[in-house]
């Protein structure tokens, strides 16, 4: 609603409150006027009742022979006389005849016999007492309203008549008066006056449109730019003529509406880059603003505090980190003395019971150059993650140095090996009449040659840059080709392989056959290591904005010490292993962009996470930006 139409509306009210007030009180002073009438009117005519029948009863008494002696008796005869008088009853009638409001008076005697009446066909009937006039009169403006409007109802002025020194009265004269009556006296008055008011306020109306028309027209205009300024609109200058301070106002206000919009666009631009920002990052990201209460929250808040981001926004920080825990006592005390706290190792209990190790880091954001506290920054992070990137680092590096050695040792052993197996050759030809005994060891020496001969081809297999097919692929679709695979070979354990997918298509960029062999090399070791049969797993599913495939098997485990040298070029614990799988695997992750990490307990089996990020080439170019940065890390690795 507008200044203007405010205005109005309150003037318009004010107006109808003053006419209500006024005919209020005008009802009521005329209810009142004509209660006062009738009261006087009725207690007049009782009293001129009154001064007639004392005289009429005591003449009439006094002539009587005997004269009564005792009280039954000048009751009785004061009953006779007022019974048998005509002239009585003629003034009674007389009386009624003009007299406004009164419909009826009546003499009662003992037990509100009617003596006389101007009804004379009253005469001898009991009457029955209606309330005193008085009683009406005492009561609330709405309750007067509503016996006036009412259907009929009597009231009465009453006059008793006895002996002196006597509390019994022997007479009662009654004048009855009916709201019939008033109401025809006073509902013609509030009818005018409701009129009267109608028009009145009707008139308040017209003055009051017209008033606020004429005197807020100035501010109406303002109030137009204001509008569009708040819609985002531009304000129309020279479209008509204005005075002089009005052009002013509006001017100054269509600058600071520019201003205003443009602050806010920025706002807006800044508040959804930081959203989506925090949106990406797996931290706990918390920004608490100068009164303490939460102003932003990255997506990861919900996942460590399990609770929802938007449930805590605008809390205090004593809610979100209460002082009785120990993260929010850390919290709360960096901020009382205003001194960063940066990965603080801590276990966090979560509200279903589970715990989880983090590393806290709270750092106070200051306004600059006063150097006062603009807000807090909460950061909270899995301490596991961090050590899993700091393990696949160390084993990245590692295996980067052993392609390195690898790859200059096999090429200095290639080249000595070839020149061996030409002279063995030329030595079988020159011996070939000699003794079996010789016979048989060259054959040894052939036999050990070329093994080694395949171990440096492997070397080199494994060090060199390898060409990679993207495409878009299907990991789930993988996952159960590689089940049918190894179904039959594992029956004979008998492992029985089972595919769980939770989710119909998991699409991803990558090559199709590098990753069907590195996930073959896990399940294939997930099965050789259930030696006592079971149930292997194979899962996908979606996991923090990636694929995650999980092989879980029912095996002996890892043992502990042995768990770090797993992915090891030529390392294994089998017999028969080769030592490469788990490398070569952990090399095709990488080369997509992957992770690969592990869990394993003794006797309890052991579970491989490989996580991909999923395909987002919606857009062109999608493929050959996963080719650059695979290619990238296939240089990095094969260098």
């Amino acid at each position: 609603m507008s200044l203007r139409a405010r205005l109005r509306t309150f003037i318009i009210l004010l107006v109808a409150v003053v006419v209500g007030v006024l005919s209020v009180i005008n009802v009521r002073d005329a209810i009142e006027t004509r209660l006062n009438d009738a009261l006087y009117l009725a207690t007049s005519n009782a009293e001129v009742v009154e001064s007639f029948l004392i005289p009429l009863v005591n003449e009439k008494a006094s002539r009587r022979i005997p004269q009564p002696q005792t009280l039954e008796e000048m009751k009785r005869v004061w009953t006779q006389i007022v019974e048998l008088d005509a002239d009585l009853a003629l003034f009674l009638q007389r009386m009624t005849g003009g007299a406004r409001y009164i419909v009826e008076v009546v003499i009662t005697g003992e037990d509100n016999r009617i003596l006389a009446a101007s009804l004379p066909s009253r005469q001898g009937q009991k009457l029955d007492l209606p309330p005193e006039l008085a009683e009406f009169t005492s009561q609330t403006l709405t309750d007067r309203v509503n016996e006036i409007v009412s259907p009929n109802r009597d009231y009465r002025v009453t006059r008793e008549l006895g002996l002196q020194g006597q509390d019994d009265p022997i007479l009662a004269v009654h004048v009855i008066v009916s709201t019939v009556l008033l109401r025809n006296e006073v509902l013609p008055q509030i009818m005018n006056l409701g009129l009267v008011s109608a028009i009145a306020l009707l008139i308040s109306v017209v003055v009051a449109a017209i008033a606020s028309r004429w005197a807020f027209k100035p501010l109406a205009r303002i109030g137009e730019v204001i509008d569009r300024i708040a819609r985002g609109e531009t304000t129309r200058e020279g479209s008509r003529s204005v005075s002089r301070e009005e052009a002013v106002v509006e001017s100054k206000l269509s600058l600071l509406g520019k201003q205003f919009h443009g602050a806010q666009a920025d706002v807006a631009e800044l508040r959804s880059n930081l959203d989506q920002l925090m949106d990406r990052m797996e931290e706990a990201v918390l920004l608490f603003g100068r009164d303490d209460r939460l102003a932003l929250a990255g997506r990861g808040a919900e996942r460590l505090l399990s609770r929802g981001r938007w449930e805590v926004m605008g809390k205090h920080l004593d809610d979100v980190f209460p002082s009785s825990t120990a993260m929010g006592a850390i919290v709360q005390g960096a901020v009382h003395v205003q001194r960063e706290v940066r990965d603080r190792p801590l276990v966090l209990e979560r509200p279903d019971g589970s715990t989880v190790e983090v590393l806290l880091t709270v750092e106070v954001v200051e306004d600059f150059p006063s150097r006062e506290r603009a807000g807090t920054l909460v950061t909270i992070r899995e301490a596991a993650p961090r050590r899993q990137i700091e393990s696949q680092l160390d084993i990245s590096t590692r295996l980067a140095a052993i392609s390195r050695l690898t790859s200059g040792a096999a090429h200095e052993i290639k080249n000595p090996l070839n020149s061996i197996v030409l002279h063995l050759e030329v030595l079988k030809s020159k011996l070939q009449d000699s003794d079996s005994q010789a016979e048989t060891e060259l054959r040894v020496i052939s036999r050990e040659i070329t093994r080694l001969d395949r171990v440096v081809k492997s070397f080199l297999d494994f060090t060199r840059p390898v060409e990679l097919n993207m495409a878009v692929i299907d990991l789930a679709e993988i996952a159960s080709e590689v089940a049918t695979l190894v179904r039959t070979e594992a029956a004979g354990q008998p492992v029985e392989v089972v595919v769980d997918k939770k989710v119909e298509t998991a699409r991803m960029q990558g090559d199709r056959d590098l990753l069907m062999q590195a996930i073959l090399n896990v399940v294939v070791n997930g099965v050789e290591a259930m030696t006592n049969g079971g149930t292997l797993t194979i899962s996908v599913e979606e996991s923090a904005g990636m694929w995650l495939l999980k092989v879980q098997d029912e095996g002996a485990g890892i043992p502990v010490v042995l768990q770090e040298k797993i992915y090891n070029l030529y390392f294994s614990t089998k017999g028969k292993g080769s030592g490469i799988g788990l490398a070569m695997t952990f090399r095709v992750v990488q080369l997509h962009s992957g992770t690969i990490d592990f869990t394993s307990e003794q006797n309890e089996g052991t579970t491989f996470r490989l996580r991909f990020p999923r395909d987002r080439s919606g857009q062109s170019g999608g493929a050959s930006d996963a080719e650059e940065q695979a290619k990238s890390r296939m240089g990095a690795n094969g260098a």
